[in-house]
């Protein structure tokens, strides 16, 4: 099977389970994004620490995964206040830095560095996607459409009249012209969302669709930032013609936090 057909049937299953949990409602894309959370966690690790990296960090998994469902649980049982994932954040973290001071050695403040990163970089971004299913699926579903419409958009647009590099050192292959693509048509994919889910104003839908766009690109930069420092392509292969988890979720892991706010400071 040539690259090009598992990429798109890895493509078309991803999907379908996204979408579909997001019908679902929360509980199942609760259910869902905690194997995948706790995936892209095992993803980051390698790349943090590429020549140390020994194999799953029991202690960073688990109060990962606790933190995740900190912050996804208030949507699906009501009687638990957004407090509540403040006072886990913290507790975790409090935890999390006695451990790694007990530990000491060179490497305590970059280890506390790496798990910071995994409860704000991973665990809170897939633990607030249930959020946006509060009301219904139609800003769930909108907040993936305009990622795909930005991803699609950038990658046409800077194949075609790509000329002037974004951030080389980095990703050379990412243009300026490609972000100004992406974010145009992930606009016009708002616009079209505010007729289909009028769940927000055409405004409001657009103006999402300008954060989406820009935030996921920064976060696909700054995962192609941890590859290069790792020495790697790919941040996994779990997905066949994709990479792993982090390499279709990048752009995901800053815009969610990103959408939330936007969503909250609208209404």
């Amino acid at each position: 099977m040539s690259e090009l057909a598992k990429r798109a049937i890895t493509g078309v299953i991803y999907v379908l389970l996204t979408l579909g949990a997001a019908w679902a409602g929360p509980v199942t894309t609760t259910l869902l994004f905690l194997p995948v959370c706790l995936l892209a966690v095992a993803e980051l690790l390698r790349l943090a620490h590429p020549e140390g990296h020994s194999g799953p960090d029991g202690f960073l998994q688990i109060t990962g995964a606790a933190v995740y469902l900190a912050f996804a649980l208030p949507v699906v049982v009501p009687r638990i206040t957004p407090m509540f994932a403040v006072a886990v954040l913290f507790s975790v973290i409090m935890l999390a830095v006695v451990k790694l001071l007990l530990e000491g050695g060179e490497a305590a403040l970059r280890r506390t560095g790496t798990a910071l990163l995994v409860y704000f970089l991973v665990a809170i971004p897939f633990g607030l996607g249930p959020s946006l299913l509060r009301d219904g699926p139609g800003l769930f579903i909108g907040f993936m459409v305009m990622l795909w419409t930005n991803d699609t958009g950038a990658y046409l647009v800077g194949r075609v009249l790509g000329r002037t590099k974004l951030l080389p050192q980095v990703s050379p292959n990412k243009t300026v012209e490609g972000l100004i693509g992406g974010i145009g048509l992930a606009m016009a994919g708002g616009w079209l969302l505010a007729r289909a889910w009028p769940v927000l104003s055409p405004g409001q839908w657009i103006g999402c669709a300008v954060v989406v766009a820009v935030t996921s690109t920064l976060g696909d930069l700054l995962e192609s930032a941890f590859k290069r420092n790792a020495g790697v392509k790919d941040s996994g292969t779990l997905l066949p013609g994709h990479g792993g988890i982090l390499d279709r979720f990048d752009g995901f892991l800053l815009a969610m936090p990103a959408m939330v706010i936007a969503v909250n400071l609208m209404r």
